[in-house]
């Protein structure tokens, strides 16, 4: 057999032999499918709008039909959002102690985007390494992002960015093998990605501003304490508050120990405010004699356990309940004016 003849025979052996290993290795089409999932942090659903300001949680599954070798994970979102710093949960794949990560929060995207990059890599030195094969999808990526301003914004994986021989750059892949031994050879292209909802799209609404409650006609809100004051004895507490940016309130009951619960725009409640009327120290909506006793006993020591019942029974505003406020009250059982708020300049 001549030189010539021998080299090509060499040549066709070295290409069936791959040919084989070839049909062996993918007889079945080696498919890696991909799912992203947003939420809320806590796993529950989203609104159909949230609000700037909003944390999501994104979680990257993979199911596999072979057994996964090292991958480079690229996450793309619009710049409407932004990563949370150290929220990232990279899940162990090769076996716990036996997988190599790397994350990077802040990873080059197109324009219009940003990216956070997720490696994983096998220790094949270490015990009970293993690749495994994902015959159901299986969470292998967690990250928190921000909503920071007002868009219809997009979560998403990026098929375009898979490695293969016409992309060989590409950040995106799932290398696979013919077992779960790490230390045998792996293919880093061939694999068909599919993709199930693996963009999402969120729609992030600017923040309105919380609402604030403001006192009108006299009336006081005290947020140290979380009362509020300045409402006439007799007279309705909804006459002698307002709220801002949208939104309202409710008044359970216009006597001591009532309450003013302020809500957004949405009707949710923001802050609940005690209301005080001073002089009815026992709640009834008016000043009685049992109010007056309540009073004298305080000034003989005796104690006003219910915080705003002792608030309301300072009625002179000197921090403490003495004599002069048990003649307050007497005077205002006989008909006298009693001021409604005695705080004020």
């Amino acid at each position: 057999m001549s030189k010539t003849r021998k080299i090509l025979s060499i040549v066709l052996a070295v290409v069936m032999a791959f040919g084989v290993f070839s049909i062996c290795a993918f007889a079945d089409t080696p498919t890696a499918t991909w799912t992203v999932e947003v939420t809320a942090t806590d796993g529950s659903a989203l609104p159909a709008t949230i609000p700037t300001g909003t944390q999501v949680k994104v979680t990257v599954k993979l199911a596999t039909n072979f057994y996964v070798g090292t991958v480079g994970l690229p996450v793309y979102f619009s710049n409407a959002f932004s990563y949370v710093d150290n929220s990232a949960v990279q899940a162990e794949i090769y076996g716990a102690g036996a997988t190599r990560t790397a994350f990077n929060g802040n990873y080059t995207a197109d324009t219009g985007y940003k990216a956070v990059y997720a490696l994983y890599v096998p220790n094949s030195g270490a015990s009970g390494v293993a690749s495994p094969m994902y015959s159901a999808a299986t969470t292998v990526l967690t990250f928190v992002l921000v909503a920071d301003s007002e868009a219809t914004a997009v979560i998403k994986l990026d098929k375009t960015k898979q490695k293969s021989t016409e992309n060989v750059g590409g950040p995106f892949y799932c290398g696979s093998r013919d077992s779960a031994d790490v230390t045998t050879d792996e293919a880093m292209v061939g694999q068909t990605f599919t993709t199930t909802d693996a963009e999402a799209t969120v729609v992030i609404a600017n923040a309105a501003a919380t609402p604030e409650l403001i006192g009108i006609n006299g009336g006081y809100v005290d947020d140290d304490n979380g009362y509020v004051y300045g409402i006439p004895l007799g007279e309705d507490a909804a006459d002698y508050f307002d709220v801002t940016n949208g939104g309202s309130f409710t008044v359970s009951a216009s006597v001591t120990g009532g309450t003013l619960t302020v809500k957004d725009a949405g009707g949710n409640d923001v802050t609940t405010y005690t209301v005080i009327i001073f002089g009815d120290v026992d709640g009834s909506g008016d000043i009685t004699l049992l109010d007056d006793a309540i009073v004298y006993g305080a000034v003989n020591g005796a104690d006003i356990t219910d915080p705003a019942a002792a608030f309301a029974a300072d009625v002179d505003g000197s921090g403490d309940i003495t004599l002069l406020d048990d003649a307050i009250v007497y005077g205002a059982i006989n008909g006298a004016a009693i001021t409604s708020n005695p705080y004020a300049a």
